[in-house]
């Protein structure tokens, strides 16, 4: 999106904000058992809203679940829904609303959009609900389709721990609480500096943080001091199941799991029918309008960025692009932490749910988009040939 009234994108999603006193959460799950603790001290929180029948009528974080059915006549101009579902299959649910004839940053609002305003106008904190952070691009995996682009990398990006060191301590000096602080890469179980990397977060920072977490290839075995660590300091694991992709790492899957559970650390496995494709080579879209490129910036819905070299970039994959040297970027894409003041603090909220001066990124005059859009769906993790 295009800025138009830089630092006050959001006055009147505040003003409809303090139209009501009283909500529900549309999500019984681990989004909704965040929100509900970071909001229920200070906002009436009626109680959850799900879909699944089996959770309806039983409690949840101390609250009643309902049907978006039971309680629809209670929806009166002072009682608002906040989304806490999941951005990949939040669709549904903001249409399910939307039929209702409730309207979006006025009566219905994403947990993202309304705990940044919420805390930036309220309480004059800066919450942020996620970063993708990338201390290295190593990986010993080669996917065609890879997000981060390494097939088209000539040489790895491993990044020295006093950059590293600098951009979480620059981050945390500016936001005041994070959802969800995401290592990733690359495979983050290659980089020399990890374990040190989880130890200093979690001394430092933790108290800012609701989920450290992490994700592996799950076709590498990390070393049981990391294993030690990751359990000590509660980062969570991603493991990837790519063993249909690569059968000759079956056996080494079930030996991390094994070693996952051995060393008690919290884990998930993350195993996916398709994956979408970039297509940074063949997409051409040079000669679209500035509208259309910002219309195809809007409804891309990525819901990430990156946190590098002191700077968040309005887009993560216009970004690791630029790390594989197939995109250029400029500073309209990306806000400079480094010259962060208190003032910046709705500037920066609004930059983080998608705002910046152009209101796209030059990536996308070579990219498909992401999951909403993208019409190349491929095998997950098929190889590229060496």
């Amino acid at each position: 999106m295009k800025w138009k009234n830089r630092g006050h994108e959001f006055d009147g999603v505040y003003d409809n904000i303090q139209k009501l006193d009283k909500y529900y959460l549309f999500g019984a799950g681990e989004y909704g058992e965040q929100i509900c603790g970071l909001l229920e001290k200070e906002l009436m929180i009626l109680g959850f809203l799900d879909n699944d029948s089996r959770k309806q009528h039983t409690l949840y974080c101390g609250k009643m679940i309902y049907s978006l059915d039971e309680v629809e006549e209670k929806l009166d101009e002072t009682t608002g829904i906040i989304v806490t579902v999941s951005p990949y299959t939040r669709l549904p649910v903001m249409q399910q609303l939307m039929q209702k004839g409730l309207a979006q940053d006025k009566q219905v609002f994403t947990m993202e959009m309304f705990m940044m305003v919420y805390a930036a106008y309220k309480n004059g904190k800066v919450y942020i609900p996620s970063i993708s952070f990338l201390p290295s691009t190593r990986c010993n995996l080669r996917c065609e389709a890879c997000l981060n682009f390494t097939p088209y990398m000539k040489h790895f990006d491993e990044r020295p721990w006093e950059q590293i060191q600098a951009d979480v301590d620059t981050f945390f000096s500016c936001i005041d609480y994070i959802m969800l602080f995401h290592i990733s890469g690359g495979e983050p179980m290659l980089y020399p500096h990890m374990k040190k990397l989880v130890e200093y977060i979690d001394t430092n920072y933790r108290k800012k943080i609701h989920i450290l977490r992490t994700v592996t290839n799950g076709t590498v075995l990390p070393k049981p001091e990391l294993l030690d660590a990751l359990a000590e300091h509660n980062v969570e694991v991603t493991v990837d199941d790519y063993r249909e992709a690569v059968p000759n790492s079956v056996e080494t899957f079930s030996k991390l799991l094994e070693r996952l559970e051995k060393h008690q650390v919290k884990y998930e496995i993350n195993k996916v029918d398709e994956w979408i494709d970039l297509a940074p080579l063949t997409t051409h879209h040079e000669d679209w309008s500035e509208q259309r490129l910002q219309n195809q910036f809007e409804s891309c819905h990525v819901p990430w960025q990156e946190l590098r070299d002191g700077k968040l970039f309005s887009c993560n994959y216009a970004s690791y692009a630029m790390v594989a040297g197939l995109a250029k970027t400029d500073e309209t894409e990306y806000f400079d932490l480094r010259s962060y003041t208190s003032e910046k603090r709705k500037e920066l909220i609004e930059f983080r749910m998608g705002y910046n001066v152009k209101g796209y990124v030059e990536f996308c005059k070579n990219c498909s988009g992401y999951i909403d859009i993208n019409p190349n769906k491929v095998e997950p993790a098929k190889q590229a040939a060496r």
